[in-house]
């Protein structure tokens, strides 16, 4: 993954060519084919360059138009360049090469704000504008590629990491204790914050501008909340899924070296690599190659999944690499922390390290993933709802019995009560309903008492400010607490960056754009059915997975990647409490939690919260200067 800087005095005062070089500096691992700047005036530009396509080997950036007067600064790439091509040529553009850069350019001149509602595909880019002296930022539909930014009244500082806009930066700013609060507790309002004051993300779907007056943030795409994609007969959805998720796989692909992907033998990342190998074995991929790689567990564990991943190298005809999981010392997560200047990353994430390495030496530069499937495959039981409402009696007739066979008649009817009919009721009956009946909620948003009493009324307010964006009832906008998850955009933050550590370019199909409105618009009842989840995307690989994965009900479990830290873990932050180190967790807390796990069974351990308390104790402790 490529990396973009930007630094723009609003006042007029010039910029500083050695702050946006120390910026990239800060990130140089993501500039692997070289590292440019551009200043002029007040404005200064940087990029780290990471080849991934063909169409990128021949642009350099920061990228200007012909006058000079619009510069650009981009990270990712376009899941619709073609179509774009063709848009923008219409419009009288002259491109002058074939590059995904050089298309957002050109849709900037043509379209200024609104060029994003005409870009599709997984980018963060930064474009001056010198005609009316202004910064434009944007940011995909999912937050796919990071974009941090500092507003402090005059100057804009904005990077791919939160270390490039600290280096930018006099000194520190305080410690954001409200976020960490969040993180400690384990809950999650907060997807514009980050660990440190003023330094914040820009929200996915969302633009920014800078002048004069100061920043300017709108949102430019909105995830469909209706369903308005019938057909007939499961087989039309299942035709349609393979269409679409064969339109991303492929578009997700373009490289001119092999593509890797990650093959655990789950339902998910199995599918990309069979679809994948499907479309390379026909030439219909744009890449040369792909390259399947899975972790292997110690034999017997939760995580232990090598078998289905040797069955999808069986189905294939195909070598599924097996390279073992990355499990480092904790002082590794710490070093890691302090160069980030962020929380560390997760552990169960840090383990596929080794599988991104083995990658790199195969040559890849770009790794597919299976992420977003769970998100927006497993469906809902709101399809009784959706049924009922617009008198859809065949598909609610189907469902009925695939549940009643499933899970038997008392349960079927309560569900159909309290989920069907029950929702067509007026709220307060609704109310009434579920408290005889059993209560219909939204995930869990509960503020845990780990963290210290002063900060529970901040967690409060915030977790209100969060949940006023949702509409009361859950199932009135389900889809968007699917969306606005921000622990998972955080997940997402800190895995790209491991990937960019490791010069890989991770793209995941199913939380493309075009995939995500899919599933969107298409009813529940395609995606969960006789209580088995992902119903649509077992059904319509058929064939292209084997029927041993494709009737998959298990995951595997990674809290081993976790497990060999927790004395160490536990110590750590023993220390930092004792000697003062630390604000949002005392010793009585962590005692509590950690003896929670030590005392637990093995079935009730969660290894989740013993995280949260060492990551936040190691940031208070290691960047104490800045509060």
């Amino acid at each position: 993954m490529s990396g973009i800087a930007c630094i723009f005095h609003t006042d007029g005062r010039p910029a500083d060519a050695a702050a946006v070089r120390a910026m990239t500096g800060a990130m140089d691992f993501r500039g692997p084919d070289g590292i440019a700047h551009w200043h002029a005036g007040s404005v200064a530009l940087g990029h780290c360059q990471m080849h991934t396509t063909a169409e990128s080997m021949s642009e350099r950036q920061p990228l200007a138009n012909g006058n000079g007067s619009c510069v650009l600064v981009m990270d990712g790439y376009l899941s619709n360049p073609d179509e774009l091509r063709v848009e923008l040529r219409q419009h009288g553009a002259k491109l002058r090469d074939q590059s995904d850069a050089e298309l957002v350019l050109r849709a900037f001149e043509q379209w200024g704000e609104d060029c994003p509602r005409h870009i599709d595909g997984e980018y963060a880019f930064i474009v001056w504008d010198g005609a009316n002296s202004s910064v434009f930022c944007a940011r995909d539909h999912h937050g796919l590629r990071p974009l941090f930014w500092h507003w402090d009244g005059r100057t804009l500082i904005a990077a791919s990491d939160i270390a490039a806009v600290l280096a930018a930066l006099v000194r520190d700013p305080p410690l954001n204790l409200g976020y960490l609060a969040e993180f400690a507790a384990e809950v999650a309002y907060s997807p514009d914050e980050t660990i440190w004051q003023g330094v914040k993300r820009l929200l996915a779907a969302h633009a920014l501008r800078f002048d004069h007056t100061g920043p300017r943030l709108a949102r430019y795409w909105s995830l469909p909340t209706k369903p308005d994609i019938f057909y007939r007969s499961d087989e039309e959805y299942f035709e349609h899924y393979r269409e679409v998720l064969s339109q991303c796989v492929s578009s997700a692909s373009r490289s001119h070296q092999p593509v890797g992907c990650e093959v655990s033998g789950g339902l998910d990342s199995s599918a990309i690599y069979g679809v994948a190998y499907q479309q390379l074995t026909v030439g219909r991929l744009p890449a040369p190659a792909v390259r399947g790689y899975t972790l292997a567990a110690p034999p017997g564990t939760d995580a232990d999944e090598i078998k289905y991943a040797r069955l999808v190298g069986t189905h294939t005809g195909t070598t599924i690499a097996e390279v073992p999981l990355f499990t480092p010392s904790l002082e590794w997560f710490a070093r890691r922390a302090i160069e980030d200047r962020d929380l560390p990353p997760f552990p169960n994430a840090a383990m596929s390290i080794t599988l991104d390495d083995a990658a790199v030496a195969d040559g890849c530069r770009v790794i597919l993933t299976g992420i977003g499937g769970d998100q927006w495959l497993y469906g809902s039981q709101n399809y009784y709802r959706e049924l009922i409402a617009p008198l859809r009696w065949g598909p609610l007739l189907a469902n009925l019995k695939a549940d009643f066979a499933a899970q038997g008649l008392v349960a079927t009817g309560m569900q159909f009560m309290r989920l069907g009919i029950g929702q067509l009721l007026p709220p307060a009956t609704r109310a009434a309903m579920r408290r005889l009946i059993g209560s219909d909620v939204a995930p869990s948003e509960t503020v845990s008492g780990r963290s210290d009493a002063g900060l529970q009324l901040e967690l409060a307010t915030r977790k209100k400010a969060f949940l006023a964006q949702f509409a009361a009832e859950y199932w009135d906008s389900y889809k968007l607490h699917r969306l606005l998850r921000p622990r998972l955009l955080l997940t997402l933050d800190m895995v790209t960056h491991q990937l960019a550590r490791s010069r890989l370019d991770m793209r995941s199909p199913m939380l493309s754009r075009r995939f995500i409105e899919f599933s969107a618009r298409t009813p529940e009842h395609v995606r969960l059915r006789g209580g088995v989840g992902k119903f649509i995307h077992r059904r319509a690989l058929s064939g292209i997975l084997p029927g041993s994965i494709l009737n998959r009900q298990d995951k595997a479990e990674f809290s081993l990647t976790y497990t060999h830290l927790i004395d160490a873990m536990f110590q750590y932050c023993t220390s930092a409490a004792e000697t003062g180190q630390i604000a949002l967790l005392n010793a009585d807390n962590i005692g509590r939690i950690f003896g929670a796990y030590y005392n637990g069974s093995v079935d009730t351990r969660h290894t989740g919260g013993l995280w949260a308390a060492y990551a936040t104790s190691l940031v208070e402790s290691q960047f104490p200067k800045s509060r």
